[in-house]
């Protein structure tokens, strides 16, 4: 989309990459994580989208800058256990891989934490561009527990998150807990999930308090919509997360959700609000 692209190589020393198996860990975490700019300049509101399990940040590149376009700097890390360069991806390191989640949550805190040094920095390239105030989450799969159990850790009243996306994961923990969320969130599933079977996630969505929305994805192969697989999803889906966005991170509070996200036989939209 022709949108500003920012990489970063950041690491963290404080923290280490565990060992998989007969892949050696490190006494330090790499993040290397793209960030996506609006064309305007000025702080844009920042969202951290998290991959999924074998997933990589080259993978969203289309709803990134769907959203980027949209006024948002969206920043995009490669976590060092869970993406698809991980030098295995032997099933038997499934467990592993998988159980570094808290080194996830974790690392997402560390890369907002590092974006607001760049943003104050006036060496840096993201200098006055990210707005660490207004801070939304994104997580596919894996990414989705990533996102929720980085806020959880913290409490949610403390987590300084605006919003929260759900895309075809679930919460790692007691639903009950969910009772407390005092963000708006919005849920995007698949009915067909083998992952995370639905009925568990209509549960949680039941539990959230409002402001909270629900997009399910009819017939939907798990974790392919919001990648750059094309989908019959894919024009409804970038529209409610964008609609979202907007009212709940960008200031538009009279944005709206059009009638046109629930499509005959591919989605179906529930306005929790």
């Amino acid at each position: 989309m022709g949108v500003p692209l920012v990489e970063l190589d950041l690491v963290d020393e404080s923290r280490v990459t565990p060992t998989i198996g007969k892949v050696t860990g490190a006494a330090r975490r790499q993040l290397p994580t793209v960030v996506y700019l609006p064309a305007a300049d000025g702080p844009a509101p920042l969202i951290v989208l998290a991959h999924g399990f074998n997933g990589h940040p080259r993978l969203f590149t289309t709803l990134a800058g769907h959203w980027a376009a949209g006024g948002y700097a969206v920043a995009v890390p490669r976590f060092p256990v869970s993406s698809d360069e991980f030098p295995t991806l032997d099933p038997q390191a499934f467990n592993e891989r998988v159980a570094d989640l808290p080194g996830q949550a974790e690392d997402v805190r560390f890369l907002v934490a590092a974006l607001a040094v760049a943003t104050d920095d006036p060496s840096s390239r993201l200098c006055g561009r990210v707005d660490i105030g207004r801070l939304g989450l994104y997580g596919l799969s894996l990414g989705a527990l990533t996102v929720w159990s980085t806020v959880a850790r913290r409490g949610f009243d403390e987590a300084g998150v605006a919003a929260l996306i759900q895309s075809d994961g679930g919460f790692p923990g007691d639903l009950a807990q969910l009772a407390d969320v005092r963000f708006p969130v919005l849920i995007a599933h698949s009915d067909v999930d083998p992952a995370f079977p639905v009925e568990g996630v209509l549960r949680q969505f039941d539990v959230l308090p409002a402001p909270r929305y629900l997009l399910v994805l009819h017939g939907a192969a798990h974790a392919t919509v919001g990648e750059n697989t094309p989908t019959p999803a894919d024009q409804a889906y970038r529209v409610a997360t964008t609609v979202f966005w907007d009212r709940y991170l960008g200031g538009a509070t009279d944005a709206v959700f059009p009638e046109s996200i629930s499509v005959g036989g591919v989605t179906t939209f529930v306005d929790g609000s």
